[in-house]
């Protein structure tokens, strides 16, 4: 498994720019999007279609970082479980409003988490699912 995380949108429109830029501003990080990496398929919650996979993306897009191989098979039964869970548009504004994400829905970093493994936490951000990384490799931060 690959943690996949990019720095721009999608698609150039001027609204997506934008948006990429408040959250790269707001969360301190270079990364406003995240997904993972299972056998070449993209795995990936988006405003757009919610959870859902592709084998239809460009990885010269992405900064890929190995997470490790031993959850593949967990992570992949949590998507049959979630797909189609749709965008947590309430967690992601939690990180400027004091409000929770919804039950059952997802936003991309909530899914890496839970994807890797990482710790519960309210709020993800890139930084945090690359300590996850890190920590489950058995590097020291």
């Amino acid at each position: 498994m690959k943690l996949a995380l990019r720095s721009t949108p999608a698609t150039a429109t001027r609204w997506l720019r934008f948006c990429a830029w408040l959250t790269r501003a707001r969360l301190c990080s270079q990364w406003c999007h995240g997904a993972v990496v299972i056998d070449g398929v993209l795995y990936q919650s988006n405003t757009q279609h919610g959870l859902h996979c592709t084998s239809d993306w460009n990885p010269e897009n992405w900064t890929l970082i190995d997470a490790g191989t031993g959850r593949d098979d967990k992570a992949l039964a949590l998507f049959e479980a979630r797909a189609g869970a749709p965008y947590d548009w309430l967690g992601v504004l939690g990180f400027a409003l004091p409000i929770r994400g919804e039950r059952g829905k997802l936003y991309c970093f909530e899914w890496c988490a839970i994807a890797i493994g990482a710790p519960p936490a309210r709020w993800q951000t890139p930084e945090r699912l690359l300590a996850a990384v890190v920590r489950g490799r058995g590097l020291m931060l």
